[in-house]
């Protein structure tokens, strides 16, 4: 049985756009993981009035809240009053809590704020759930079926709390809630409209909730069914209608696979990039292992740069900076000077100036140099913004290195 639950995000700072909701993303993709069904993501401001209605209103069509933000200790942080009042209930103060946060504070030897107090509150009829990750105080309310969850907004927190004292409350009250079957398909070099042309339509003979997600250079596939049989029968004429452009079943990055290959096969990597501007070699050590296989890379914006890495001048001077001998040149030259086994260089346009007729803002090229041969370079001609173009850049230097690894 699937039951229907809310978000409530609630602060100022959310609903003016200055804070990236990220805390909606991960509950709402948790929730759905469960077995809920997520009907709404909703924010209001810091307002006690304005939590109280929006709870009446979101209890009307679910049975779950789960609501983040606003349980701070300085006066804008309302959440507290707010769920006391829709509840009609006072707050009440928990001694243990207070002695918690003095104990905390003592131990980094300062003197606790007195604002700091507003952290021991919670509404009387509330049960409160233990924050090890932080001082603000969660805590949950049921009543007639319906649980309303508070929890902090900032996002460490709230994302090991929901997994450390959410979890078992939710188990407790929905015990007939059951995580769906799950599958995750991540593809490159393939866009939207040919993934759902090569599925077709007898893919969806099965009954499943499908969504498709695209990205510059990828395409998330997200199936949720009730069914392990299902699954697998999806998953059988997935790979069978997409399975050159699949890199991973799960939720990897392309440069979490990749890297994974390059570690198994004890081969190593260096990168020198000119328009990414070091976006490429971010994305590489964004995960814990790198050091197993990324040497290095280079930032080679200017051709001085790119001449101290061994470029040849003349080459420079005859095709340009953007051209496919300075792109193939610099993926030789980094994996020569830091000794790794492939090497990546990329050189372009990526806008919103510096464009021509004949060398327009999109036009990049790719070099990847292996173990053996020449370097093999690409022409690519991305479009979109400038962050776009970069983007698309790195995750088609991913792609033709995982290719090349395969």
């Amino acid at each position: 049985m699937r039951f229907p639950a809310a978000v409530l995000s609630i602060g100022d700072e959310v609903l003016k756009g200055s804070v990236l909701n990220t805390n909606a993303a991960f509950l709402g993709k948790n929730l759905s993981e469960l077995g809920f069904e997520v009907v709404t993501h909703t924010v209001c401001p810091d307002s006690e009035e304005a939590i109280r209605f929006q709870i009446g209103e979101l209890f009307r069509r679910v049975d779950l809240v789960i609501m983040c933000g606003g349980l701070g200790p300085t006066p804008d942080d309302v959440t507290r009053e707010g769920v006391a009042s829709y509840y009609h209930a006072p707050l009440v103060f928990s001694e243990k809590q207070y002695g918690r946060l003095r104990l905390l504070y003592r131990r980094f030897r300062k003197k606790i704020p007195r604002l700091v107090r507003r952290e021991a509150f919670y509404p009387a009829n509330a049960k409160p759930l233990l924050n090890r990750f932080g001082i603000a105080l969660g805590f949950f309310i049921e009543r007639q079926g319906k649980v309303a969850v508070a929890l902090p907004g900032v996002p460490a927190e709230l994302e090991n709390m929901f997994r450390d004292v959410v979890r078992p409350v939710l188990r407790k009250y929905f015990p007939s809630v059951r995580p769906h079957h799950q599958l995750i398909v991540k593809l490159t070099g393939i866009p939207e409209p040919e993934v759902m042309k090569r599925l077709g339509k007898d893919f969806f003979d099965d009954c499943f909730e499908f969504g498709i997600y695209p990205f510059p250079g990828e395409v998330m596939v997200r199936i949720y069914a009730d069914t392990p049989s299902v699954i697998s029968r999806l998953r059988r004429k997935i790979a069978a209608r997409l399975g050159n452009f699949i890199y991973a079943w799960d939720d990897l990055s392309l440069a979490q696979v990749v890297g994974g290959i390059l570690t198994q096969k004890k081969r190593t990597l260096a990168v020198a990039e000119s328009c990414t501007g070091g976006l490429l070699a971010a994305e590489i050590a964004g995960f814990a292992g790198t050091s197993c296989f990324l040497k290095g890379g280079i930032v080679a914006y200017d051709a001085e740069i790119k001449e101290k890495l061994g470029i040849c001048p003349e080459i420079i001077r005859r095709k340009g900076e953007v051209s496919a001998e300075v792109a193939g040149d610099l993926a030789l030259k980094v994996k020569t000077r830091m000794n790794a086994d492939y090497g990546i260089g990329i050189t372009g346009i990526a806008g919103p100036g510096g464009g021509s007729p004949r060398k327009p803002v999109g036009l990049v090229y790719i070099g990847l140099s292996g173990p053996k041969g020449r370097p093999q370079v690409r022409e690519y001609r991305f479009w979109g913004d400038r962050n776009q173009v970069r983007r698309r850049s790195v995750i088609k230097a991913l792609e033709n290195l995982w290719r090349s690894l395969l």
